[in-house]
């Protein structure tokens, strides 16, 4: 047996007013995507030879470029069109990929893999939560699964999980498809933490059914992806059948998991304190314990927004407070990365910071001193090691440190602030943009914020100007 192996994956942002092109995406062939996906040594087990095709991810920007999908999609097609006897397929894919001049990315791609290896072929997708699901992908995909965690700590294991049941469906013999409910809510991500009530209990009873009910193979709860204006822009529940007789049973897992979310709507929130700009300033230096974590939720790169809002930058410097060490991490503006540039450590200049895209990134003349540059490091995967994923420059105004990136990135992990040299515990404050207070984030901090600040990733949903969501929908409708 034979089975293609694949990411393309990304998160669109239909409110931020650039596209995503095709040198944003992280891009890898041939043997090195089975480096970067954590699922190799499970088809090896099962005798199964594996294809390999592309590893094509970016980070949450504005909708992907038409072109741009198209040349990763092709690359893709191409190589089925040569293995058109594959068995099986398993991808990675995010769920909330808005092409410009297409639609749903996802959609698109498993009806265009469909035509090329027919029905007989067992597709697998790994998926993100925060995905946004076109009902009839039922019809496409045979196995997709999503994250049971939000912040995302279990992305490996839902990896394998799908790998192991392509596995299990590819042996025997089963062409399957799963039990999808379309739900008439949408949450921000930040409010559909998993960690507290009410996904807390909702995502255990998947796990129980998962591990103790013997019909269910796969189940999830996309809570969607708020950021997207389409009509496929909702939360969805879809359960997968561990074995053809259990079709009927999975359905009424579906209705149950569907109508048990919607009937928890109005309990969905912020995980911690949420707090306007100026009182997270305030709050966060004279009334909690330090070291103390915000997070600048209205400008979370990781949910497709620009990085340059200077809104709590704003705030803080308005304070200015000499007996208050304080860290923003970091405000994308390549300019102003590049005037720091060309200066020597330890010089005093004015720099001009905010790339004047918005009323939240008009530009303010601070006067600076330079700290230094660094690359900055991350990770993809928790499994994969870090590489580098923007560049830093740091300046100091009085006892604030800002880190300027030339790349927008969100500061969530350890690994992020040690490759710039910087000791976020060691702050009174330590600002990033972000949404959700990322588990890293927790062990840095004793306190935490998340700041409702305003941006691309705003997250009051109810106040968005939709025009291709259909309506009504909670809780920008009150149903």
């Amino acid at each position: 047996m034979k089975v293609l192996i694949a990411a393309f994956a990304h998160e669109s942002n239909d409110f931020c007013p650039h596209l995503t092109t095709r040198e944003m995406f992280e891009f890898y062939e041939g043997e090195e995507v089975l480096r970067h996906l954590p699922v190799a040594d499970i088809f090896e087990e099962a005798g199964i030879e594996m294809i390999p095709a592309i590893f094509a991810v970016a980070q949450s920007y504005g909708p992907v470029e038409e072109q741009t999908y198209l040349y990763f999609e092709n690359r893709i097609l191409n190589v089925l069109r040569a293995h058109p006897d594959v068995d099986g397929i398993w991808m990675f894919c995010h769920g909330a990929m808005n092409v410009q001049n297409i639609g749903c990315g996802e959609y698109r791609l498993a009806c265009d893999m469909r035509k090329i290896v027919g029905r007989n072929c067992v597709i697998s997708f790994g998926m993100d939560l925060h995905g946004n699901i076109e009902e009839d992908m039922a019809n496409q995909v045979n196995i997709f699964r999503c994250y049971h965690t939000a912040p995302h700590t279990d992305q490996p294991d839902t990896y394998r999980r799908t790998a192991k049941a392509l596995v299990h469906y590819l042996q025997k013999g089963w062409r399957l498809f799963p039990q999808l409910r379309k739900l008439r809510m949408i949450f921000p991500g930040e409010m559909a933490a998993t960690t507290v009530e009410p996904l807390k209990s909702i995502i255990a009873r998947m796990k129980d059914w998962e591990e103790n009910d013997p019909a269910v193979e796969c189940a999830s709860l996309y809570v969607g992806f708020a950021w997207t204006d389409a009509p496929r822009t909702s939360s969805t529940v879809v359960v997968v059948p561990s074995a053809p007789e259990y079709a009927e049973v999975c359905a009424r897992r579906a209705d149950e998991l569907a109508e048990l979310a919607f009937a928890r709507r109005r309990e969905f929130g912020f995980e911690v304190l949420s707090l306007r700009p100026a009182e997270t300033a305030r709050s966060s230096l004279y009334e909690m314990e330090a070291p103390v974590c915000v997070t600048d939720m209205g400008d979370n790169p990781t949910a497709g927004t620009t990085g340059g809002s200077l809104v709590l930058l704003r705030e803080y410097l308005k304070i200015n407070d000499p007996a208050k060490r304080v860290l923003v991490a970091g405000i994308y503006d390549p300019a102003a990365y590049a005037c720091c540039r060309a200066h020597e450590i330890g010089d005093r200049f004015e720099l001009d910071l905010g790339v004047n895209i918005d009323e939240i990134t008009r530009p303010i003349r601070l006067d600076v001193v330079y700290r230094g540059w660094h690359d900055i490091l991350g990770y993809d995967f928790i499994t994969n090691p870090p590489i580098r994923r923007s560049s830093g420059a740091i300046v100091s105004v009085g006892s604030i440190d800002i880190v300027i990136v030339n790349e927008a990135i969100a500061f969530t992990q350890k690994v992020n602030f040690a490759s710039c040299g910087l000791d976020a515990a060691s702050y009174d404050v330590f600002v990033t943009k972000f949404g959700y207070i990322f588990p890293e984030l927790k062990e840095l901090s004793r306190s935490q914020i998340m700041s409702n600040t305003p941006g691309e990733s705003y997250q009051m949903v109810a106040e968005f100007d939709y025009k291709h969501v259909i309506r009504p929908i909670f809780p920008v409708d009150d149903i």
